[in-house]
């Protein structure tokens, strides 16, 4: 039977706070998402949603007014206008499967977790393949705000395990709407080294 263990990870350093808002964001679209670079299409943001791993993604920015009193402003296109759910992630090497998958909804009660020998709501499984600490190598971050900390993870072995599921599950549930998550699977002895491999993905919670 598999053992269900609840993991307390440290608390990120400063250094990889930065990389997490920076190195992270910027490659959300290339090495996560999809095969290049890509220019999205402006949009009135009806159908966007905010970069997962920071809350600088929340923001449009606006260029400058041209001279002239009748001109106005237009948003500067980002990544995250691009149409819902965008471009399915990269799987593989140390991140074998997300759940939910890219675009798909799921009720609210699929968010909770009451069981924790069966963990569900946002789930990474995970491969600890060449990863000495296992476990420490994953940051998971939902809604552009890391959960690491509160993820239930399970593995089928308490020694040397080789893989296991890592999940984040509110008591309460995910609000009903559309929501970002993504796994950066990074070195914790080094928080400075970029990560080794960068899944993000976006999914929906109904009633």
């Amino acid at each position: 039977m598999l053992a269900s263990i609840f993991v307390t990870i440290r608390r990120l350093s400063a250094a990889f706070a930065v990389l997490l808002c920076g190195v992270l964001v910027t490659t959300v679209v290339t090495a996560a998402c999809g095969d290049g670079a890509q220019t999205p299409p402006p949009g009135d943001g009806a159908d966007s949603s905010p970069s997962p791993l920071t809350a600088a993604g929340n923001r449009k920015t606006q260029t400058a007014a041209a001279a002239g009193p009748t001109q106005e402003a237009k948003p500067t296109p980002t990544p995250d206008s691009q149409p819902y759910p965008g471009p399915a992630p990269k799987l593989g090497g140390n991140v074998k499967g997300i759940t939910p998958a890219n675009g798909q909804a799921i009720t609210q009660l699929d968010s909770q977790s009451p069981n924790p020998e069966r963990p569900r709501g946002v789930c990474v499984e995970a491969d600890f393949t060449d990863l000495p600490q296992n476990v420490l190598w994953f940051r998971v971050a939902v809604d552009g705000a890391e959960v690491t900390e509160k993820l239930t993870v399970l593995v089928a072995s308490r020694d040397s395990p080789t893989g296991g599921r890592l999940c984040y599950a509110p008591k309460e549930g995910l609000p009903v709407g559309r929501h970002t998550a993504a796994v950066s699977v990074q070195n914790p002895s080094n928080p400075n080294e970029p990560p080794k491999q960068l899944v993000s993905w976006r999914f929906e919670v109904t009633k």
